[in-house]
């Protein structure tokens, strides 16, 4: 399987990386992957930002994806033997960011997994996982690594696995993607995260949004002004961020979502940057903007093989693991 350090990247930026390497959103595909009512990290509580993210695994069959997420990918086929890619129908989850750095979290992959061959490898992991002696009565195997700040949770239908600064924070963030992953159990811990109306706003076959900590905020805005001061001006005045993608063969539609306060974010920077977007080659079209209270939605369409060439222009920093052990 991965190493240490890059099982925390493979699992979690799969989850926000694409979120935020775009530095407002993610991308999705036809159907409906909803987002409402799961996991999310703020009810663990890491840090003052938090993203949540769900995808079709046939969007990487329709439109692949972008470095890292690629290169996150094919190491993920060389290293997990037990786990295929080809074997996952979705993947969904949630992060706390503290500035660029993932604090904590939990990713599951939806799909059919050969549950004795999952668990031999977790066993001889360099990371020492190993099942407590308590043992959950609804059959979900749990490990806890010896060695980092990991916990994994293995059923045949689905695979989570949680991050923290700690085990303890992972075995909570884990525990708690998969208390609202049971039917008809109450959630223990109520998230504190605000997305304002992006959740009800955002669907397709991938969605991400994110509530921003001012400290994430400011870093979004310093690396996005090396590449566009549109982008920045936008990003400065967010409480939170969003984006969905609808792939059809040869053009996709995309969403993005932006919740900001009445009087902070004027139509001409939001012109500006739609302008930036819908210029030059691999741009996007048919633009139209629209407020939903305090959400600026912006909807367009892109050529299905140029989508990740529309956003290079944009790309800042994905945010990567904390590596501290408390």
């Amino acid at each position: 399987m991965v190493s240490r350090r890059s099982l925390a990247r493979n699992a979690l930026a799969l989850v926000c990386g694409g979120f935020l390497s775009t530095g407002v959103g993610t991308a999705a595909r036809s159907r409906s992957i909803p987002t409402a009512g799961r996991y999310d990290a703020s009810a663990v509580a890491d840090a003052a930002t938090t993203a949540v993210a769900a995808v079709d695994s046939a969007v990487v069959e329709s439109v692949g994806v972008p470095d890292p997420i690629d290169s996150v990918l094919t190491d993920v086929r060389a290293r997990a033997r037990s786990v295929s890619v080809d074997d996952i129908e979705s993947i969904h989850g949630s992060v706390a960011i503290d500035g660029n750095a993932v604090a904590g979290g939990c990713a599951a992959a939806v799909g059919s997994f050969d549950t004795q061959a999952v668990e031999s490898e977790l066993r001889n992991h360099e990371l020492e996982f190993t099942r407590p002696s308590a043992r959950r009565s609804d059959g979900v195997a749990q490990f806890v690594a010896a060695d980092g700040p990991y916990a994994v949770a293995l059923e045949p239908s689905t695979l989570r696995v949680g991050y923290g600064r700690t085990r303890e924070r992972a075995v909570s963030h884990l525990d708690a993607a998969l208390a609202d992953g049971s039917r008809g159990q109450t959630r223990a811990h109520t998230p504190t995260a605000s997305y304002g109306s992006l959740p009800s706003l955002l669907d397709g076959d991938a969605v991400a949004y994110a509530d921003l900590g001012s400290k994430t905020r400011s870093q979004l805005v310093d690396s996005a002004a090396d590449r566009s001061e549109s982008l920045a001006a936008v990003v400065e005045t967010a409480s939170a961020i969003g984006c969905s993608l609808q792939v059809g063969s040869t053009r996709s539609r995309i969403r993005y979502g932006l919740v900001t306060g009445p009087s902070r974010l004027s139509r001409a920077s939001i012109d500006a940057l739609v302008d930036e977007a819908t210029t030059g080659d691999h741009a996007l079209t048919e633009p139209t903007i629209h407020r939903s209270g305090r959400t600026v939605v912006v909807d367009a369409a892109v050529e299905t093989p140029s989508l990740w060439a529309v956003h290079e222009q944009f790309a800042v920093d994905s945010p990567q693991p904390s590596t501290s052990i408390d």
